[in-house]
Order: structure tokens, then C-alpha cells, then sequence
């Protein structure tokens, strides 16, 4: 209803501009003008020289305007929807790249322990020293580790060679490793003095 009141006021008001844009110059493409009492003796007659043909086109594309609004209207909460479900999409989207960095990283840092810890059983680096591998490629780590490897053999003190004999072997007697292989009661024995 608003649309067919809106008609009815623009018409009382296009009645002015009508004799307004009859009075303008066109403007060409050449940047030139040209006057429209020119341009209607070589088109015929001027549609907006007569009210009434000029009204019956204002109202014909007023009707059209409305239609398209309400058009517009009706497939306003449709696109409204599309674009929600577009950003919950980007959300989703995001979640899973955000899971995806976070399982790359981890995977990246139990690669790299595993590959310290790899380093350290082969080169006899006791397991508090394993943090100072660091991290990196395989081949850094692997190098960090005959350095340091080598360094703990230079800096471990050797045992002592002593010249004193151990009281506890006397010739003939049998080595440490004999009595282990033997039983308890062969031990008890020995004791008892048997």
C-alpha cells in the first residue's frame, strides 16, 4: 500500500521534473550535447512530452520497483541464513586446521624425542644428559651426540690401577665368577667349613 502511495505523491511531483528533463541537453559520447528538440524530430515524438504516456511509465516501473523489493524481501532471511551457514562453515574449516597445526606439532616434537632418545642408546649417553641433544633434524642430533659422546669418554675418570693385591685371592683359589655359578647350599657348605 505504502508502494501506490508513494506513486501517487511522485507523480504530483514528477509532472515538474519531466518538464525539467525535457529541458536538458543529452549528453553524448563524444562529450558533446545535443538538444533534445533535436533529438525528438529525428526519434518522432518524445514519450515525456506528453503527462499522461509519461505517468503511465512512471507507474509501470514503480509497480516493477515493488515487485523487485519485495522480492528482495522474501529472499532477504534466505541469504541471511547462506551467509550464517557460510561463517559456521569458515569455523568448522578453521577447528580443523587449528587440530591439524596442533597434531602436526606434535608429531614433530615425539619425532624429535625419538630420534634423542635413538641417538643416546647408541652413542652410551646416560638418560639426565638426553635433554641436551636439543632439537632439529636427525642428522644435527645425531651429530650433537658423538660430540657429546666423545667428550663424557675424555672428561670419565679411569679407574686406578692398583698394584695391591685383593686379600681375598690367594693362589689357587677360585675366581668371583666360579662362586656364582654356585648353589646356595654349596655356599653354606663352604661356610660350615664342609
Amino acid at each position: 500500500m505504502q508502494d501506490t502511495a508513494d506513486t501517487t505523491q511522485a507523480a504530483g511531483q514528477s509532472d515538474a521534473s519531466t518538464t525539467d528533463i525535457a529541458q536538458q541537453p543529452d549528453v553524448q559520447s563524444g562529450g558533446g550535447t545535443q538538444d533534445t528538440s533535436a533529438n525528438q524530430q529525428s526519434q518522432g515524438t518524445d514519450p515525456w512530452a506528453d503527462p499522461e504516456a509519461a505517468r503511465k511509465e512512471i507507474e509501470k516501473l514503480r509497480r516493477e520497483s515493488a515487485s523487485w523489493r519485495t522480492k528482495y524481501r522474501e529472499a532477504e532471511p534466505q541469504l541471511t541464513e547462506y551467509q550464517q551457514w557460510q561463517e559456521s562453515q569458515k569455523t568448522e574449516q578453521q577447528k580443523l586446521l587449528d587440530a591439524k597445526e596442533a597434531a602436526e606439532r606434535q608429531l614433530g616434537d615425539l619425532r624429535a624425542t625419538n630420534t634423542r632418545l635413538m641417538a643416546a642408546a647408541t652413542h652410551n649417553i646416560p638418560p639426565d644428559l638426553i635433554d641436551l641433544l636439543g632439537s632439529g633434524s636427525d642428522e644435527e642430533i645425531n651429530a650433537r651426540a658423538e660430540i657429546l659422546a666423545e667428550r663424557l669418554k675424555a672428561s670419565a675418570p679411569t679407574a686406578p690401577t692398583s698394584q695391591r693385591p685383593v686379600e681375598a685371592l690367594t693362589p689357587g683359589a677360585a675366581t668371583a665368577s666360579g662362586s656364582a655359578t654356585a648353589s646356595p647350599d654349596d655356599w653354606i657348605r663352604r661356610l660350615a667349613g664342609r
